[in-house]
């Protein structure tokens, strides 16, 4: 039996060079091959990037993809950021898409209209809060020092403040209230001292119903008269004359105009800050907040106004002209000065009267691009001018004798709508402006009754002189 070595294993004959040798132009046939293959993306890259790019032209407000590429991201933004995130950090999100794109889509400016009112009623909410807790403060800082004055006891001083803060969220004036606290306090102790709100209450309300119940009284004395079933020779009319005046005398009292219940607005005053007035030391830092309150209004006021000045298109640059005069009216409603209230008011009668003349303006006066408005950007303009000249028109009704004026542009506006309400073919926008034209109706027939006069129907064209409204 043959037999092998333990590591070698059967021989094999070896290898002449000649069979070496002739693999040697295939491997580099093939390596040539693999060389030829890899250059061949190199050169279409090169070749890509030595040609021209070829870009049409575009409007300024068109959605381009070389050249508004991040429209898209930051419009994806405003969506994930509108569900999820403060109204301010939607606010500057916008403000990124109306520095790329200022002509923003309608969604987007409805979005922005309402943020922005948001905001400033956020605002009007905390400076009424902070108006009402400097109130407070006034009235416990009044009646602490009263208080210390008197050598009274700690438990006593503290009693006195936050009854005073509780009796000028009642409505009592912050000075009385802080005296009337602090003497009560050193003369009757601290359980008086805290049945003041409560007695305060109870006499508000034996006030107020009699007073509802000496109206009610002369409403049925007028209702008698006016049925001729009231008779009387002349003695009888002298109690007449003296309950009328009764009534005058018995009228509900209104709350101090410097008190907490007045500067509140109706705002709730959460617990914790009643608890905080009766610190003293918080008194600087309320004035300080107020202060800030108001430089935030204004810069915010003056940011949306810079906004129209960024885009030419009739339609938004109306937007962010209504949005200014909207601005101007709420913070004039917020501010402590007069001087200020005055300006801001007729800052925004102005922004309101800018809008307005856009849609005046002849044609050939306009831009070349608001030449090219289509039919259906023509007619959401109906709507954008019906909603701007109803706010114009609210502003002017809170006007020193403008009242009659206010009635006079919506009158005009509700019957220019009747006529052109027919040719809109968009169902959204027709149900905008009949949504409209219905507040235009009523706040018409409401200022009418103010003013004594019935002729509102006629004024609004509903008694044949114009189309009925379908």
């Amino acid at each position: 039996m043959a037999s092998y070595p333990i590591t070698g294993g059967p021989r094999r004959a070896p290898e002449t060079p000649k069979s070496r040798g002739a693999d040697i132009p295939r491997l580099l046939q093939q390596k040539q091959r693999v060389q030829m293959y890899s250059q061949v993306p190199q050169h279409q890259d090169s070749q890509q990037q030595l040609r021209p790019r070829i870009v049409a032209w575009q409007t300024p407000d068109s959605y381009a993809k070389e050249d508004d590429s991040g429209i898209y991201d930051t419009e994806a933004k405003i969506e994930v950021t509108a569900q999820c995130r403060p109204k301010e950090d939607v606010y500057q999100v916008l403000k990124e898409v109306i520095r790329v794109h200022p002509s923003l889509s309608p969604k987007h400016r409805e979005l922005l209209g309402n943020t922005v009112k948001g905001l400033i009623a956020d605002r009007c909410v905390a400076h009424s809060m902070i108006s009402a807790m400097r109130a407070m403060l006034s009235a416990a800082g009044t009646a602490w020092q009263i208080a210390r004055g008197n050598s009274a006891a700690a438990a006593v001083c503290l009693a006195a403040a936050g009854v005073a803060a509780e009796l000028t969220m009642a409505g009592v004036s912050p000075r009385e209230a802080g005296k009337r606290a602090a003497e009560v306090a050193v003369a009757k102790g601290v359980g008086a001292t805290r049945n003041l709100v409560s007695r305060h209450k109870v006499e508000q309300q034996r006030q107020h119903n009699a007073a509802a119940a000496a109206a009610a009284l002369r409403r049925a004395q007028e209702a008698a008269e006016a049925a001729g079933d009231y008779s009387g020779n002349e003695t009888q009319e002298n109690p007449s004359s003296t309950n009328r005046q009764n009534v005058e005398l018995r009228s509900p009292p209104l709350p101090a105009p410097d008190s907490a219940a007045a500067l509140s607005a109706g705002v709730h005053v959460p617990q914790y800050l009643v608890e905080t007035a009766t610190s003293e030391a918080v008194l600087q830092m309320a004035a300080y907040f107020d202060k800030r309150l108001d430089l935030f209004l204004r810069l915010l006021a003056d940011e949306i106004r810079n906004l129209a000045r960024s885009t030419w298109k009739l339609e938004a640059k109306v937007f962010y002209l209504q949005l200014s005069a909207d601005t101007a009216r709420y913070t004039s409603q917020v501010v402590n000065d007069t001087e200020e209230e005055n300006r801001l008011r007729k800052q925004s009668i102005q922004f309101y009267r800018t809008a307005l003349a856009l849609f005046e303006a002849k044609p050939a006066e306009q831009k070349e691009g608001q030449k090219a408005e289509g039919k259906d950007e023509q007619q959401t303009l109906l709507g954008a001018k019906m909603g701007l000249k109803l706010n114009y028109a609210v502003l002017l009704h809170d006007e020193e004798n403008g009242i009659q004026e206010a009635i006079d542009v919506l009158a005009d506006q509700f019957r220019e709508a009747v006529a052109n309400v027919v040719h809109i073919t968009d169902g959204e926008e027709s149900r905008r402006v009949m949504t409209i034209m219905s507040l235009i109706r009523g706040n018409v027939e409401n200022w009418c009754r103010e003013l004594g006069r019935n002729d509102a129907t006629a004024l609004l064209g509903l008694d044949g002189s114009a189309a009925p409204v379908i």
